[in-house]
């Protein structure tokens, strides 16, 4: 049994001012590894760690292509301890072991990404006439405290620390206490890349106590945050108490739009993977299906059958779905098939692991509610489980009325063979990302990802990533 310690300014400290605590493997319920938790002092001591890092340009003032080549190294690391890596994040997430090796294959992208973007953040000339010169100067925002959940603790937290330190920033890493164990990994891979020490600070602890105390620290210039809503608001407050600059992901309530024209056996299988990947603990699951009535029927029949065929177990297993990640969680995603049960009709799948080692794991059947309307609490709520609300729908207008009634408007996919409605759906839909015929796409680290309304704002991945990451300064010179 391991244990996790802080990480601050490169030494490793075993002892939290406010104790240790345990994580445990969702699949068995056995405890699997000990983690410090940090008091304020010691928080104070990675942000001020962070801050003379980045006050002294130890990171910053190295040649923008020196860094980018540190951000390469680390991702060829990464992709050579994958299966340690990976096999670590299933014993802590439970999710099955083909999503954890994606997962590090994403975040070894991630690096690669933008360790080739770091020499080519560029100002630009402005144009004023004779005797003027004027120009633009992207410099990075400071020191970043990250945020991060426990449903992709290496790949959310990557996502957004290979583009700060691209960008030149100093980093805090504030990891979930459901899933603590990568960050120490990932830490030390940082440093054997050549990433000096204090820019990369790992401090685990409350959320209530060590998390409110980072994002209100002075120290701190900018917060990305995953996680959600109810949470989000509270570090926008708190962030605003010295008024820095935030990212949010808040999570969503995406709906996938199937016409009668799609090939539903190609989309039944897009569908599956979009809403059960990780047992639903996923913020831009697909989780509500809205299906043209014709073919309404004949869709539910297919997936049910699915998830009929699904065999639950431990991740290690690499199971078509392992459990949700708590005793906690469990308890929350169950009480939605309670109320699922009681107002629509209820379709369940697979079948609850009858291997006596697992019988203390968090396992939930997947799930399929029909008979409900857009208005319900699961067509409305995220559940953050594997429970799908399907409702039908007659015509493109109201479909894409349905869609965008939500809080949220993060992701969004359809299925149609009509490029008018494609179009249609690309304007209309209210979301951060549009899929076609498809429901992501593999290591998708190119492209920007964020939402509407309620989801959050800012973008992560994608060129547009780095902005939040950067800060610019006007010169202007009369000669």
């Amino acid at each position: 049994m391991q244990h996790v310690p802080l990480i601050i300014n490169g030494d490793e400290i075993a002892e939290g001012a406010d104790g240790q605590a345990e994580t445990f493997d969702p699949a068995t319920g056995e405890v699997i590894a000990t983690f410090a938790l940090a008091g304020a002092g010691q928080a104070d001591l990675a942000v001020e760690a962070a801050r003379e890092t980045f006050d002294t340009g130890v990171w910053r003032k190295l040649r923008p292509v020196e860094r980018g080549r540190v951000l390469a190294h680390a991702g060829r690391l990464l992709s050579a301890r994958r299966e340690e890596l990976a096999r670590l994040l299933t014993l802590d997430s439970g999710k099955p072991l083909r999503d954890s090796y994606y997962e590090v294959d994403c975040s070894a992208r991630f690096f690669e990404f933008y360790g080739g973007y770091a020499d080519k953040v560029q100002g630009k000339s402005i144009p004023l006439g004779p005797e003027w010169m004027d120009w633009t100067i992207q410099e990075p925002i400071g020191v970043s405290l990250q945020v991060v959940p426990w449903n992709y603790q290496l790949l959310v937290a990557v996502r957004g620390i290979a583009p700060a330190l691209a960008a030149g920033c100093s980093v805090v890493v504030k990891p979930s206490s459901e899933t603590p164990q990568a960050m120490r990994e990932f830490a030390g891979i940082l440093r054997e890349a050549g990433l000096p020490d204090g820019v990369l600070n790992v401090v685990t602890g409350r959320g209530r106590t060590v998390g409110d105390h980072l994002v209100r620290h002075r120290g701190i210039d900018q917060v990305t945050f995953t996680g959600s809503v109810n949470a989000g608001i509270k570090v926008l407050q708190a962030a605003a108490t010295h008024t820095i600059p935030t990212v949010m992901e808040l999570g969503g309530k995406s709906p996938q739009i199937v016409f009668a024209d799609a090939d539903l056996s190609a989309t039944a299988d897009v569908l599956i993977g979009g809403m059960y990947t990780h047992a639903g603990q996923v913020c831009n699951a697909g989780t509500r299906l809205l299906v043209e009535e014709s073919v309404h029927d004949d869709l539910v029949a297919r997936l049910h059958a699915k998830i009929s065929a699904m065999r639950l177990g431990h991740g290690l297993e690499d199971p078509d779905m392992g459990p949700v990640v708590s005793a906690a969680q469990k308890t929350d995603v169950t009480q939605y098939y309670d109320v699922a049960a009681e107002e629509g009709k209820l379709l369940l799948g697979a079948e609850l692991p009858d291997d006596g080692r697992l019988c203390g794991g968090n396992f939930v059947r997947p799930g399929i509610v029909t008979g409900l309307g857009n208005s319900s609490r699961l067509a409305q709520e995220e559940i953050f489980g594997p429970l799908l609300t399907v409702i039908p729908f007659r015509t493109a207008d109201e479909a894409f009325t349905l869609a965008n009634d939500s809080d949220f408007g993060l992701v969004a996919g359809v299925f149609t063979q009509d490029v008018s409605l494609t179009m249609q759906a690309a304007r209309e839909l209210q979301v951060g990302q549009v899929y076609v015929n498809s429901f992501g796409v593999g290591l998708d680290v190119e492209f920007p990802f964020g939402g509407y309304k309620r989801s959050g704002f800012g973008r992560e991945k994608g060129l547009e990533a780095i902005e939040a990451y950067l800060q610019v300064k006007n010169v202007c010179v009369r000669y």
